[in-house]
């Protein structure tokens, strides 16, 4: 149990930490929800200029987030060769998790990383899954590339009294969780590093409300803080996908701009007279003229041919197409054109993007792994070890072709039991279903039979 000067050196550590990064990552928040990113246009510039400029932003971010969060979905957890789900799958099913997990897996992809406390809410309370951002929650590690667990964790949150903003958190160790009283929101946020230490030694920590949150993991106490990484190296740090994609969003966003501009001003005829002035009234009553007439002969009217739009639509399409290759995404997931693409045509479009997803279910499935094993222990329970998370397979394939292997396989000897998975579409919930249905005991001779007949004649249709 942490004493008082203990507790607030860890709060000053907490602070430092996140003054340091809370900006960085509003930042790409603001990119990643479109709100960050529009032209400058010059000081004295009409509203209807200003209008163009907060009009024409094209965000791409957040559809390469969408195109990659849509596609991480957890289905399962076991081992190769268990056909059912590992000790810890009801534990995910009571916390809502298949639809929470979004909640994990997109401010990884955005930020680079995101948390998962599992803790309970009050002294002797269930223990609750709860997703955190790293714009919530700062955690401090002893050695970062080593252990799992943090040295401990402090939660964030703000809460409105009257109308003033408090900063209230929770410390969380290896062994207890501690409530704190920051203060007001404004005097955290806008302090310099220096500061903070005053802030944290004013900070309330009430020691004596500190529950234990009971937490092990190979029946050894652990900070109960389960971190995502989406990518990065020892040298830069998790990164996410917006950062990288912040200078080619800014030119796209500059590009749509002039199109507007010229699309407004600029895409038709312009007619200009010399030689004559006259009142707003005049002119616009010759502008709707079909024919025009004057006395004078020194006026002169002329017609300048409209402005294309063309080589602009041209420079978004080639600026959108680069941030696909950065990305590592489908060109057609943001560009939207296809006509007539075979399965196989996809599956080649969505080579390297099948490849970075494979990459990321590694790094966050690991990461599950370890939430399921911890709440599995913490619920006093006996983890299952080797078990392992099934990703949703999204991967743009045909259906046919996918049955018609499984039946190779079937027929080849391979056990029916363990090529139900296989079957594209299928969830854990509709493959204990065929299972039982089936009424056989897995690798037998009727299974086999069961299980290619219909699959057999599905791939020949």
């Amino acid at each position: 149990m942490m004493d008082d000067s203990q507790a607030r050196e860890r709060i000053t550590q907490v602070l430092t930490v996140r003054r340091s990064e809370l900006a960085r990552f509003e930042d790409l928040r603001r990119w990643a929800t479109g709100q960050a990113g529009t032209p400058q246009v010059p000081r004295g510039a009409e509203p209807e200029v200003r209008h163009l400029a907060r009009i024409s932003k094209r965000n791409v971010i957040g559809m390469v987030l969408d195109t990659f969060t849509q596609n991480l979905s957890v289905v399962g957890y076991r081992s190769a060769e268990a056909t059912q789900d590992a000790e810890g799958w009801d534990l995910w099913q009571r916390a809502r998790m298949d639809a929470r997990q979004g909640e994990v897996h997109r401010p990884a992809v955005t930020y680079g990383l995101s948390y998962l406390v599992l803790r309970p809410l009050a002294a002797g309370g269930r223990v609750e899954w709860l997703p955190r951002s790293p714009r919530q929650l700062v955690a401090l590690y002893e050695h970062d590339d080593v252990n799992p667990w943090p040295v401990c964790a402090m939660e964030v949150w703000t809460e409105v009294v009257g109308s003033t903003r408090y900063l209230r958190g929770a410390l969380i160790d290896d062994e207890l969780v501690y409530p704190v009283d920051l203060g007001p929101a404004a005097d955290v946020d806008r302090t310099r590093t220096a500061s903070l230490s005053r802030i944290a030694a004013a900070a309330d920590v009430d020691t004596g409300a500190a529950f234990p949150h009971g937490a092990v993991y190979d029946a050894a106490p652990v900070c109960p803080v389960v971190r995502f990484v989406n990518g990065g190296d020892t040298d830069t740090g998790p990164l996410g996908e917006v950062e990288p994609l912040i200078q080619p969003q800014r030119a796209l966003n500059e590009v749509s701009f002039d199109r507007h501009i010229v699309s407004r001003f600029g895409a038709f005829p312009q007619r200009v007279i010399t030689g004559w002035s006259a009142s707003a009234s005049e002119v616009l009553k010759a502008s709707a003229a079909r024919v025009w007439a004057f006395g004078d002969p020194d006026v002169r009217a002329q017609a300048l041919p409209a402005a294309s739009t063309e080589p602009y639509n041209s420079v978004l399409e080639e600026i959108t197409k680069h941030v696909a290759q950065v990305a590592q995404i489908a060109p057609t997931q943001l560009v939207g054109q296809m006509a007539n693409l075979s399965a196989e045509a996809l599956w080649a479009a969505e080579a390297a993007q099948q490849r970075k997803l494979d990459a990321k279910r590694r790094a966050f499935g690991e990461s599950w792994e370890l939430a399921l094993h911890l709440a599995v222990e913490t619920d006093h329970r006996a983890a299952a070890h080797g078990a392992e998370v099934v990703w949703q397979d999204t991967e743009a394939r045909s259906f046919g072709s996918i049955v018609d292997g499984v039946v190779k396989l079937a027929q080849a000897g391979v056990p029916a039991d363990l090529l139900i998975p296989m079957v594209p579409g299928m969830t854990q919930q509709q493959v204990t279903a065929v299972r039982q249905r089936l009424g056989t005991a897995p690798q037998t001779d009727q299974a086999l039979e069961d299980l290619t007949r219909p699959l057999g004649a599905l791939a020949g249709t």
